[in-house]
């Protein structure tokens, strides 16, 4: 399915616009769920400017599939739709690369772009033979940080993501912080309390996967008023756990809205005590 056949620059900048106004939709739903005002009156201002850009039927095709799915435009890779996973024709798959037309996904029908390669989630987290429960389904001990190093937002990012990449959970560690740091140029995402939820979405494989950590004396992270940030969670999102991504954040955000749940993560010493102490606080709002 297509629609428009038009020069192919200005193909691509209808693509770019509707990826554009995806992170932006995404970022107004993250910030409902963190229950920040500050920038949701921005955030609904540039959507609707930017969907004023856009053809008539196109913004309307993509509300459509926003409705059905938390991704209406997702790359295509290797010829293979990265939201359903299916191989796209021969035919199909050099017209997203050809980029002049709106292509969708002959079996889902969103809105493919042509994406070369992506960071992928090299392996799961495997908690034992019990099913895993709560937080023992994201994380482990080998990923919570209890003494920060890095002096800024940018260098704790990086060390969470080289972390990860370290302990074999992810690969390209340097595409990763660029996508980390191109959210966090749209709204920040530190919050109230001393929270931050920086992420990057729409890697390849895998399940939702985060790193925590802990800046006991605190950092700038661009949090409202200016206050310092003291617990990170960094957050690799697959297109298939978009939605459920919003629910972890609500579960950390409920859980560390007590100063007391914060004081005794922030006690933590060892990564080991830090992960038992995370899902013993989290137990209630991460089942």
């Amino acid at each position: 399915m297509h629609y428009h056949s038009m020069e192919t620059c200005q193909m691509k900048q209808i693509i770019n616009q509707l990826i554009q106004l995806q992170v932006l939709t995404f970022t107004l739903d993250e910030q409902k769920a963190l229950t920040s005002e500050a920038y949701l009156k921005d955030l609904e201002t540039s959507i609707k400017n930017l969907s004023e850009t856009l053809p008539p039927d196109i913004v309307k095709l993509f509300h459509q599939l926003s409705g059905r799915y938390s991704s209406a435009v997702v790359p295509m890779t290797n010829d293979i739709c990265s939201g359903c996973g299916m191989s796209v024709p021969t035919i199909l798959a050099y017209e997203v690369k050809l980029g002049n037309k709106i292509i969708q996904c002959p079996r889902c029908t969103r809105i493919l772009f042509y994406r070369d390669s992506l960071p992928r989630q090299l392996k799961r987290i495997v908690s034992g033979t019990k099913p895993a429960t709560g937080l023992e389904r994201f994380s482990c001990s080998k990923l919570m940080l209890p003494n920060l190093e890095g002096k800024t937002r940018d260098e704790i990012i990086q060390e969470m993501i080289e972390v990860m990449a370290s302990e074999g959970f992810v690969e390209k560690p340097d595409e990763l912080l660029k996508s980390a740091l191109n959210r966090e140029a749209i709204v920040p995402t530190a919050v109230e309390n001393g929270l931050a939820f920086p992420h990057v979405r729409g890697i390849e494989g895998g399940g939702l996967i985060f790193s925590a950590g802990l800046k006991k004396q605190g950092v700038h992270f661009g949090a409202p008023k200016n206050r310092l940030t003291k617990i990170i969670f960094f957050i690799v999102i697959p297109l298939a756990a978009s939605a459920f991504y919003l629910n972890l954040i609500t579960g950390f955000m409920q859980t560390f809205s007590d100063a007391a749940a914060r004081d005794r993560l922030l006690d933590c010493k060892t990564p080991e005590k830090m992960w038992q102490v995370l899902n013993h606080l989290t137990k209630k709002n991460i089942p």
